[in-house]
């Protein structure tokens, strides 16, 4: 972990030449909606989607704090469709251009 800490997210995206995916869920209780669209920002090649309803482990939760946390540890839940639907989404736009 004490490795990764002295990476800055906004500067590492901003190196990058290829486009970017930036995923926020809006039932993220770790990373707030303002936290994503700042990362997305930081890349001119970066697109932002935020998903309704996923939370930080990108299941599907209300912001209600034990709900949301129950979910982290519960592995029979399934991803958000959403998220499997705008990766897919951006996968296909970058081998189609």
């Amino acid at each position: 972990m004490q490795s990764w800490m002295k990476y800055t997210p906004c500067e590492e995206i901003k190196k990058l030449t290829i486009p970017v995916l930036v995923i926020q869920g809006s039932s993220d209780i770790q990373v707030s909606e303002e936290e994503g669209k700042s990362l997305g920002a930081c890349n001119a090649k970066a697109s932002f989607k935020l998903i309704s309803g996923m939370n930080h482990v990108l299941k599907n939760s209300s912001s209600e704090r034990n709900e949301n946390i129950a979910t982290y540890s519960n592995a029979t839940l399934p991803l958000n469709e959403k998220l499997t639907e705008e990766v897919l989404l951006f996968v296909t736009n970058i081998n189609n251009k």
